[in-house]
């Protein structure tokens, strides 16, 4: 008994060292193509619309990721849908490199979408039954951490290949395929869920019906809508971020990609401090809180430039670095640990699918509008986005569940406390 709980620590901090560079990498591919849109741009002699239409792709592919890899996870395990994942980015990855024409690059960016939807969904499916414990919710929180830095290090790393020339872009949307190695190296260990295994449905069917149930239903709604109007704003912000910085401050495309890296590093400090707190504060209040803020941010920068207030090149970093902060200390965490806890085992990876996909659509359909709204000025598109937050928090307040838990099911927990006997 002693000797297994003296590897208990060592065997938790592997999975969460798993989950940790999974979603590094995955949000890293995400944001990768940011640094590249202008420099694609002039390789392909393409119009700023089909820029704007490629960004917005690697949604369209994370939605399908999303929904197919909850259900079949469900169905056939995680790890073995972990394994496609993994193939997905490396192999889209590459082919994103070596495109000859816009098209070509769509498809395969598209691709990386798919592998980014499945990374999101079956990872903290899988995390939170093989960690079950009372601490799941700090757990998922510390995982989710490192999504900050993919998006960091994709602004920091792209911007220093876009220093190679005119191809530099091509080696940035490889670096997305390299990293990819690591985590395929390390998930070549893993173990099937136990829970999993015990609560097992054998009908895809059966499974559909089961997360579309009334008794479900609700939470899909629940958990959907905070989740797509948190990815409207935040995704559209990390896709253009060294664009609107780039725009505000009239500075070049590498200084562009620089500066993303000073306003994306207020989420390391945010993501500490929503591990500290969520698990006393809880995630609803926590979320709400984090939707509020962000949007009295965002809203101050944007009304700031419609009236023509003349920000300085420091004030705007700040802006948008604490709008950042408070989104990445509430609903950027919350909105993906709140239904991987909620679902029972046997539709764990469904529920989070759908809710994912909702997520992923949001993205879509901000990054399109800001599109759209930044043709009449950036201002306009930040006090979208504003809007969006309010909207957000309303949402967030008026959901109430008494019987949402803040840590796992019962029971995952009653599957910890066998395995630590």
């Amino acid at each position: 008994m002693e000797r297994q709980v003296k590897k208990k620590p060592v065997a938790n901090a592997y999975y969460i060292s798993i989950g940790a560079i999974s979603i590094f990498v995955a949000s890293y591919n995400i944001a990768i193509i940011s640094v590249a849109l202008k420099p694609i741009e002039n390789a392909f002699q393409t119009g700023t619309g089909i820029v704007y239409l490629l960004g917005a792709l690697i949604f369209v592919g994370a939605m399908i990721g999303a929904i197919i890899s909850g259900v079949f996870s469900d169905r056939f395990g995680r790890v073995s849908i972990l394994t496609i994942d993994i193939v997905t980015f490396i192999g889209a990855g590459i082919g994103s490199a070596l495109s000859t024409n816009i098209a070509m690059l769509m498809f395969f960016r598209t691709l990386v979408g798919v592998g980014v939807g499945i990374d999101y969904v079956v990872i903290f499916t899988y995390i939170s039954e093989i960690l079950a414990t009372k601490n799941s919710t700090r757990n998922l929180a510390l995982i989710m951490f490192f999504a900050n830095f993919g998006i960091l290090f994709s602004y920091l790393i792209g911007g220093t290949l876009l220093t190679l020339g005119s191809t530099g872009w091509r080696y940035a949307l490889l670096s997305g395929a390299i990293l990819a190695i690591v985590p395929l190296i390390m998930r070549s260990r893993l173990k099937e869920s136990t829970l999993w295994k015990f609560k097992r449905i054998k009908s895809i069917k059966t499974i559909l019906k089961d997360v579309t149930s009334r008794e479900n239903r609700k939470y899909l709604y629940r958990f959907s809508i905070p989740w797509f109007l948190y990815q409207i704003g935040d995704q559209s912000l990390t896709m253009f971020l060294p664009f609107i910085l780039i725009s505000a401050l009239g500075i070049s495309v590498v200084s562009g990609a620089f500066s993303a890296v000073l306003v994306k590093a207020f989420t390391i400090p945010a993501s500490i401090v929503a591990f500290l707190i969520i698990q006393r504060l809880g995630t609803r209040k926590l979320q709400a809180t984090g939707f509020i803020i962000r949007s009295v941010f965002l809203g101050i920068l944007g009304f700031g430039l419609y009236f023509a207030l003349r920000f300085t090149g420091i004030e705007i970093i700040i802006l948008l670095g604490f709008a950042f902060f408070f989104g990445s200390m509430g609903p950027d965490k919350t909105t993906v640990i709140m239904p991987v806890e909620k679902y029972d085992e046997s539709i764990r990876g469904s529920g989070q699918g759908f809710n994912e996909m909702a997520g992923r659509f949001g993205g879509l359909i901000g990054i399109l509008a800001f599109a759209l709204f930044g043709m009449a000025g950036i201002d306009i598109g930040l006090i979208f986005l504003s809007i969006t937050c309010i909207l957000g928090f309303i949402i967030t307040v008026i959901c109430r569940d008494k019987n949402i838990v803040e840590n796992i099911s019962k029971n995952a927990k009653e599957e910890y406390y066998a395995r630590t006997k």
